[in-house]
């Protein structure tokens, strides 16, 4: 059924005729996101029809923003706290949690998977690849500046490192490093009283940014593929060399399985420096911009060893690299095929 101007603005008018004044607020209340009482009365004046505010809202309003999912991670002291300390952490964290549900950001809490008391049993490794991981693949960092903290300050750099956007949050009576308020990336600051305005602080603040937030969330969409990793197992296959030879090969040597994670991840959770990039270069026998940027048609047989990789997993079979080549090259071929069919 195709709907005219009229008919929807007749259908419109019929609803709200039909429901009473009292189920009106209470769909109100159910329904619209919070609001202050200064936002709810802002540019409204007398006679004006509050409806057309209900169904077209403000542009500042959090309702107007792009149905784009987010990613925020919680950075916090947890390591050498008193009972005490821990509680304001978590009611902290709580508060962060719920302002964020209402920007459609899903807050990752260290710990409520690695924490230091209650994850006892995870090992040490499996929590700086976990954390680690997480914080490259958020779009914010939320970090709690209660209480020093040597895993936050590891998370802050993670954050700087992958250009992702950080907000501060202190005490007004607590002192923060210099080296968390002097980090040089995108960053915001809040400092409050009371919890309340803590809360409100930080739902301006998102209010703020979440357009820039979708921004990087987009343009580094790029870095979802695996290029570097995969050029640097390519070069370190043509060259016959193991993983072990490559990574005693470095000055320092490379932790063996973090050679692996860098080949197997994509760019964005391997993210490696670009010290790491040219000591790599040097052993690999090519340059950073061959690693980093290889030819098209390098990019092309990424993604479809990539493709394959996926279909070899799904299917429970395994994919050793001279089925992975043989498979590849048939792929090739028969791409090659249907193109000069056309």
């Amino acid at each position: 059924m195709s709907l005219t101007p009229e008919k929807v603005i007749s259908e419109i008018r019929s609803h709200f005729d039909s429901v009473s004044e009292s189920e009106f607020k209470r769909n109100v209340e159910k329904f619209c996101l919070e609001t202050s009482e200064d936002e709810n009365m802002e540019g409204i004046e007398k006679g004006q029809d509050i409806g057309q505010l209900l169904l077209f809202p403000h542009q500042n309003t959090m309702m107007s923003s792009l149905p784009l999912h987010l990613e925020a991670y919680l950075a916090c002291a947890l390591t050498g706290l008193t009972e005490e300390q821990r509680q304001l952490m978590f009611q902290l964290s709580d508060v962060v949690a719920m302002v964020c549900e209402g920007f459609d950001i899903s807050l990752y809490e260290p710990r409520k998977k690695t924490d230091p008391v209650h994850n006892i049993d995870v090992p040490d490794t499996d929590v700086f690849h976990i954390d680690r991981e997480r914080v490259l693949q958020s779009d914010l960092l939320i970090h709690l500046c209660h209480y020093p903290s040597t895993g936050a300050g590891e998370e802050l750099a993670f954050a700087y490192d992958a250009m992702v956007p950080i907000i501060l949050i202190s005490h007004s009576n607590t002192r923060v490093s210099r080296m968390i308020t002097g980090i040089p990336g995108f960053k915001l600051e809040i400092k409050y009283t009371e919890p309340e305005e803590m809360r409100l602080q930080l739902r301006q603040a998102l209010l703020k940014i979440r357009p820039i937030l979708e921004e990087r969330k987009v343009s580094f969409s790029k870095y979802e593929a695996n290029i570097v990793g995969e050029r640097v197992r390519s070069l370190r296959e043509e060259l016959g060399l193991t993983r072990e030879e490559v990574a005693s090969k470095l000055s320092p040597p490379l932790d063996i399985e973090a050679l692996r994670q860098l080949e197997e991840s994509v760019d964005k959770v391997s993210n490696p420096s670009l010290a790491k990039l040219r000591q790599l270069a040097v052993v690999l026998k090519t340059t950073v911009a061959d690693i980093v940027e290889p030819s098209v048609s390098d990019f092309v047989i990424s993604k479809l060893e990539e493709l394959l990789n996926q279909k070899m997993a799904a299917r429970g079979g395994i994919f050793i690299p001279a089925d992975r080549k043989r498979l590849l090259r048939r792929t090739l071929l028969h791409m090659i095929e249907v193109l000069d069919r056309e």
